[in-house]
């Protein structure tokens, strides 16, 4: 019947409640992926962001972005006509040919390559040293995206973090109480 103001922005909806009478839209991936950030201790504000893939979870990775004060978020597509159509939700945001790399300080990848051992055929060795290489993948626990970036000697993280946390949000918004999370809750997941 309606949505969140975070739905309503991204145009995604990952949690629905029932309040008075009306079904109402939410998006807690967007506090996930903040919260996922925050947790990893690394500063991005005034950062250059590359973001692989143009699908479902990208508008909420591009507002929590947004919200954390980044200096330029940049979209990769496989197929560009998808990441343009991001610009209708979001202004400011660049576009770049797929297989194309400049400098960027943090690299996401939102495509599904990785879920089954793919591999993203891009050269990400001219990126120098000190990146961020964030999959939002977390099963398999490091996706080739992620060994390509340790092996150049960069920080990796996989969406589990972002995972746990947006659970909560959808927890919290159903029924009105925050649980605990803790290296427990993390641990649980490793065992699946």
């Amino acid at each position: 019947d309606k949505l969140s103001p975070e739905a309503e922005q991204t145009q995604s909806v990952n949690t629905i409640t029932f309040d008075n009478g009306c079904l109402v839209g939410h998006n807690t991936d967007i506090a996930g992926f903040h919260a996922a950030i925050k947790k990893l201790n690394f500063s991005v504000k005034g950062k250059k962001v590359l973001i692989l893939g143009a699908g479902g979870v990208v508008p909420s990775i591009i507002l929590a972005l947004k919200n954390m004060h980044v200096q330029q978020i940049t979209i990769s597509n496989r197929t560009r006509e998808k990441a343009e159509n991001l610009r209708t939700l979001f202004n400011n945001l660049k576009i770049l040919e797929w297989g194309n790399l400049t400098d960027f300080h943090i690299v996401i990848n939102a495509t599904s390559l990785g879920l089954n051992n793919e591999t993203i055929n891009l050269d990400f060795s001219s990126l120098g040293q000190g990146k961020l290489f964030y999959d939002v993948i977390y099963n398999p626990h490091e996706t080739n995206f992620l060994k390509t970036g340790k092996q150049l000697g960069h920080k990796t993280e996989n969406g589990k973090t972002m995972f746990v946390y947006q659970a909560l949000e959808a927890f919290k918004l159903w029924h009105k109480i925050e649980p605990k999370v803790n290296s427990d809750t993390f641990r649980l997941l490793d065992n699946d």
